[in-house]
């Protein structure tokens, strides 16, 4: 019996081999594509899930991003308006110093009218700095003109002002009066009578009797130059300016 049962199985793989080795090849088929299927899908979940925590990761960063710039432009707007205060600080300076600018323009621009110190001819024209003979052989550069006045006469002043100096200056002028006018201008009175009636720093009118009419400038004899008055006029910077510019003096 045994001996039938293995040739009948022998038979049968004989037979029926082709299609059992046909199985187990399909078998094998199906088992590696099912592992190779498996690990592409696993392969697949990775590749996902690390897509996913790039996007994740990325949304993050902005987000971060973001919250910075919203974080840092309103620093940065509180620091220009911490800044802008001082630059209106700083302006306000600018403004006095404009201001007194303007003031110092005014004075030195404002307009004055003069009168004349003395009711008296013009006997000496305005010639500086050319020299001029005063005797033989001897020649003076002579500031201002000279108004004949005689002796004792009131001297005035020409538009209001402060007087700046009241002194003798020596033989050339002898006794002046100087004063500083409103538009920076300065007129001065020499030849005086030593008994001034201002002194220095004195506020004084248009037409305030300053002095009277002297002889104290030795250097300019009365008989080649008369009784006198000397008038000058003296811009800001100190130069001497012809008064003929400022008074209607009469000529002869």
């Amino acid at each position: 019996m045994n001996k039938n049962f293995k040739q009948k199985l022998r038979d049968l793989f004989k037979k029926e081999g082709f299609y059992i080795a046909l199985f187990l090849c399909l078998c094998i088929v199906v088992t590696v594509g099912t592992i190779s299927y498996k690990m592409l899908s696993k392969n697949h979940v990775d590749d996902s899930q690390k897509n996913l925590n790039n996007q994740v990761t990325l949304n993050i960063d902005e987000e971060k991003n973001k919250d910075m710039a919203t974080t840092e432009i309103p620093n940065a707007e509180r620091v220009e308006n911490k800044v802008q205060p001082n630059n209106d600080k700083e302006s306000e300076p600018k403004k006095e110093e404009n201001s007194k600018q303007s003031s110092t323009s005014v004075s030195t621009t404002a307009v004055v009218k003069f009168i004349n110190p003395v009711d008296g001819i013009e006997s000496r024209t305005y010639t500086y700095p050319k020299p001029v003979q005063i005797e033989e052989n001897t020649f003076r550069t002579i500031r201002g003109v000279n108004i004949d006045a005689k002796i004792g006469t009131d001297v005035k002043a020409a538009a209001e002002g402060v007087v700046s100096t009241a002194s003798n200056s020596g033989v050339e002028e002898g006794i002046v009066v100087e004063i500083k006018h409103a538009n920076g201008l300065k007129t001065r009175y020499s030849n005086l009578d030593p008994n001034v009636s201002v002194k220095e720093g004195q506020k004084v009118t248009a037409g305030q009797v300053i002095g009277k009419v002297g002889n104290t400038a030795k250097v300019f004899d009365e008989e080649t130059f008369g009784q006198f008055l000397n008038l000058q006029v003296i811009d800001a910077n100190g130069n001497q300016v012809n008064p003929e510019k400022y008074f209607e003096l009469k000529t002869k």
